[in-house]
């Protein structure tokens, strides 16, 4: 998590390569949250990829406040809202950890005054048990608590890519022993060990999608629960693009010992055409990630 924090991360890169997140998840949320639509905080919001989509996709809150410890990425977010003022005029952001909600006020925080809490592809670097805690004194009775998020892609219409897929980010000559622990290894697992608090929360529900089911009906259907499917229409180029917002990425780059190595994003791109020499780097091919997604309601 320090490199998003780090003054040169390319925060406008992160924004605009990240996958965003589909309408149909949105309606689930809206099915799920009961009650007033005051107040929500999105905490870890980064650029504020999700806090701005949920200011236009969610049934309206009267104020959306996005939080993110890095100040570098709370500036992007800011100068992305100030883009459209008039759609996000609901929306600020506060520099603050996830587990710190000072930024409400004196007379609001730890008061039970917020109506849903958010935490989107960030939970991962949380002291979860602090967390939820946190979430249980800021939410009000009933309130909902969101969390999601997604890792380790595939392109399902090319599995002779799928060991690619591994090497790229996990490799120990690539960018395997830069991922920050142990928080990338809780995101691959989809935080199944991070559980909502029954005695905190009623009414849990979680559902985890493994994106290589997408090439088999038959697990598809065995889904009993609405899905969280993140899928994209991306070219080599700008996959490679979406590698270099990686926390690892931006380590491997940092390293003196890789300055004379081909970059790993550009590998990316020759070893995927080698591959498949029919492709080019601007060939639109289809990319669907693993995601999960904990829904909970304060008691």
């Amino acid at each position: 998590m320090s490199a998003f924090s780090a003054s040169d991360f390319n925060s406008k890169r992160y924004s605009s390569s990240r996958p965003s997140y589909p309408s149909e998840f949105y309606r689930i949320i809206d099915k799920y949250h009961d009650g007033e639509r005051k107040l929500l905080v999105d905490v870890g919001c980064g650029p504020g990829t999700a806090t701005l989509q949920m200011a236009e996709e969610l049934r309206p809150f009267d104020r959306i406040i996005g939080s993110d410890l890095s100040a570098t990425m709370i500036k992007t977010a800011k100068a992305i809202r100030e883009e459209s003022p008039d759609i996000y005029r609901n929306v600020s952001f506060e520099v603050s950890p996830s587990d710190n909600f000072e930024f409400l006020g004196a007379g609001s925080t730890d008061k039970q005054k917020v109506d849903m809490i958010t935490a989107v592809e960030c939970a991962h670097w949380f002291d979860f048990q602090k967390f939820q805690r946190s979430v249980y004194a800021n939410l009000r009775k009933d309130g909902t608590i969101a969390i999601w998020g997604y890792a380790d892609p595939i392109f399902p219409a090319y599995p002779e890519f799928d060991d690619l897929m591994i090497e790229v980010p996990y490799g120990k000559e690539t960018l395997g022993p830069y991922w920050e622990q142990p928080g990338r290894s809780r995101l691959r697992s989809m935080l199944k060990d991070s559980n909502l608090n029954p005695a905190l929360f009623y009414d849990i529900r979680v559902s985890c999608f493994h994106a290589e089911d997408i090439r088999d009906q038959a697990k598809l259907r065995q889904h009993t629960e609405m899905l969280l499917l993140i899928r994209k229409q991306i070219t080599l180029v700008e996959f490679a693009e979406y590698v270099r917002t990686w926390s690892a990425y931006h380590g491997w780059k940092q390293d003196p010992k890789n300055k004379n190595k081909q970059d790993v994003a550009d590998w990316f791109i020759e070893e995927s055409l080698r591959r498949r020499p029919e492709l080019t780097v601007n060939t639109k091919i289809e990319v669907v990630w693993n995601t999960f997604y904990k829904l909970g309601k304060r008691i």
